[in-house]
């Protein structure tokens, strides 16, 4: 499956653009972050700032591939850690995921789903996300407790990571955190809004009985992509 590919081809280009800061791929925690196992709420009154509150954007998406053209597993920042940064401002958090080859298109979007609901079994102490998957927000509220114990994004991704890796097939995972307030939030928030009009249309195909393109509010992704077109008529001859 090549769907995102063009997109994560631009994203990286678009990483890589930053020479002005360090592109780091952060190293591995010798400790595990505590996980409350459930969504938890911090006050404002608790609250050491917001990233992507107060105005700015908190951006989340995950893309995936089958081919090898991601970074080298593991967890990568743009910008400041959470201990550097002293105030509200934009951010964002991706996730490329290389899958194994599956037998079928079918098979794959089933395992995209899979990943998708991730996001949803991460609760790192101290660290707050409102996650909102239509229009691919995700706030957080950091405490101003979780900053005085020293949480970082290794911390965070390290925790995706670990669960990510639970699910069969997963071959590489990158966990991208960009803080750097340079970086050109409103054209990332464009191309997560394609990719989830993406999986809309991938969810349409593949779990929908009517495929009467004429009525369907998708069909203009489905025109752009030629990949989509094949698998939306590949279903209509079944």
């Amino acid at each position: 499956m090549n769907l995102f590919d063009k997109m994560i081809d631009k994203t990286l280009a678009q990483l890589n653009g930053l020479s002005t800061i360090e592109n780091a791929r952060l190293a591995t925690p010798s400790r595990t972050w505590a996980d409350v196992g459930e969504h938890h709420m911090i006050l404002e009154k608790e609250t050491a700032y917001e990233l992507g509150g107060q105005g700015t954007l908190g951006l989340s998406g995950c893309l995936y591939t089958t081919e090898p053209i991601l970074f080298p597993q593991g967890v990568y920042l743009y910008g400041k850690d959470l201990a550097q940064i002293t105030k509200s401002q934009s951010y964002a958090r991706l996730v490329f995921v290389q899958l194994e080859e599956s037998h079928s298109e079918e098979a794959l979007y089933r395992k995209i789903r899979e990943i998708d609901y991730v996001c949803y079994h991460v609760h790192p102490e101290g660290y707050m996300a409102r996650i909102s998957p239509v229009c691919q927000r995700e706030p957080v509220r950091i405490s101003r407790k979780a900053l005085k114990k020293g949480i970082s994004f290794a911390d965070i991704g390290q925790m995706y990571l670990t669960q990510y890796h639970k699910i069969h097939q997963v071959k590489n995972i990158n966990v991208i955190y960009i803080t750097h307030t340079g970086y050109n939030y409103r054209a990332l928030d464009g191309l997560l809004c394609k990719a989830e009009q993406i999986t809309q249309s991938l969810n349409h195909i593949f779990t929908t009985v009517n495929m009467d393109c004429n009525t369907c509010g998708l069909k203009v992704v489905c025109d752009e992509i030629e990949e989509l077109r094949e698998l939306h008529f590949g279903r209509m001859i079944l």
